[in-house]
């Protein structure tokens, strides 16, 4: 009875733990190609200063294992995973962390807000969430001081382009409410893309005006059309 009752536990957790994981995927989905440089420059400037070593590493694994692999900021980590996938790849062999080690790196990034503990720990590790920089508030900080200091020297560049610079694609989204300007999907940071009104290949630039929020499936079947041209094929279909 007792086997009977801890199975019965098992899966209920289990179950927990993919409900969570589903919906998670749906409010992050994959990073686009646009988005990843922003991430690792992120990283690289706000988040990396205030981590030690160990924890920047950690952090790397953890994040290439969620966001950056599966769409979802969710994974499932122990102290196995970390001696296999962080040290021996940074030091070419394992088990050389100790346990105590692991516990403290791990309480060190959820007390800065890096990862968020999701679930209880099981044989297979523990569930956490991994937080992008952009999330934490001193990164937020950070980079608005930044962007202080940088004000006076912006090019006309990027004063014009609103499609390679991110803080500009992201005026865009702003502005189109996240929802896709094509079918009406709502749409969330990670699963908005930037849609050409008159295509760069027709002579389109990536002003602020020719630019609209569009998710995936729309972006991808619109490709190098006019805007007019696609929204009547559109029409036609219904």
């Amino acid at each position: 009875m007792k086997q009977t009752i801890e199975q019965i536990v098992g899966l209920l957790e289990k179950l927990k733990v993919e409900a969570q994981m589903a919906s998670e995927i749906v409010s992050v989905q994959a990073v686009s190609g646009l988005e990843l440089p922003d991430i690792v420059r992120d990283f690289v400037d706000l988040l990396m200063p205030k981590l030690s070593p160990y924890e920047a590493a950690f952090y790397v694994y953890l994040l290439r294992h969620s966001i950056l692999a599966e769409g979802t900021p969710l994974v499932r980590a122990g102290r196995k995973s970390l001696q296999d996938g962080v040290v021996r790849s940074a030091f070419g062999q394992a088990g050389i962390i100790s346990y105590t080690k692991v516990q403290e790196t791990f309480e060190a990034l959820e007390k800065i807000g890096a990862i968020r503990k999701q679930g209880e720990p099981t044989r297979d590790g523990t569930l956490y969430r991994v937080m992008l920089p952009e999330e934490l508030e001193f990164c937020q900080t950070e980079r608005q001081r930044r962007l202080a200091l940088d004000q006076g020297t912006q090019s006309a560049e990027h004063d014009v382009d609103y499609y390679n610079y991110r803080e500009n694609r992201l005026k865009i989204y702003e502005r189109d409410n996240y929802k896709c300007q094509h079918c009406g999907k709502q749409l969330d940071r990670f699963t908005s893309t930037l849609d050409h009104v008159t295509p760069v290949s027709k002579g389109g630039d990536n002003s602020f005006e020719n630019l609209i929020t569009s998710c995936r499936e729309c972006n991808s079947k619109k490709n190098a059309k006019l805007l007019g041209d696609f929204m009547a094929d559109m029409e036609l279909r219904k």
